[in-house]
């Protein structure tokens, strides 16, 4: 069952995995009413040597592909640095308890 629910960041931090030393790029964690949720690694790419992409060109193009969007995130929260996101609002979408998506909430900012 998906829901859609509004809260906000409370921790945002670009770099390694904890879990996966070969996993890079940004960690999000959410508070919302009576719950919170973190992103599920979800915005993580492999950076191991060891990786088997399909080719070069996919490799770089889903790098470039998550630069885009943490940019996209930036912009939207009117910030400059990732852990300036902490605090700021957003929708949050989940399915079956798990994390899906979220936007800033522009509107409000």
């Amino acid at each position: 069952m998906e829901e859609v629910v509004l809260g906000k960041i409370t921790k945002a931090e670009y770099g390694q995995s904890p879990n996966y030393e070969c996993m890079f790029g940004i960690h999000l964690s959410f508070e919302f009413p009576n719950g919170g949720i973190a992103d599920g690694e979800k915005y993580l790419l492999n950076i191991s040597p060891e990786y088997k992409w399909e080719n070069e060109d996919e490799k770089y193009r889903m790098f470039m592909d998550q630069q885009v969007e943490i940019n996209k995130v930036l912009t939207d929260a009117k910030v400059n640095y990732v852990s300036q996101l902490v605090n700021k609002p957003v929708e949050i979408t989940t399915n079956n308890r798990f994390f899906k998506k979220f936007r800033i909430l522009t509107e409000v900012l």
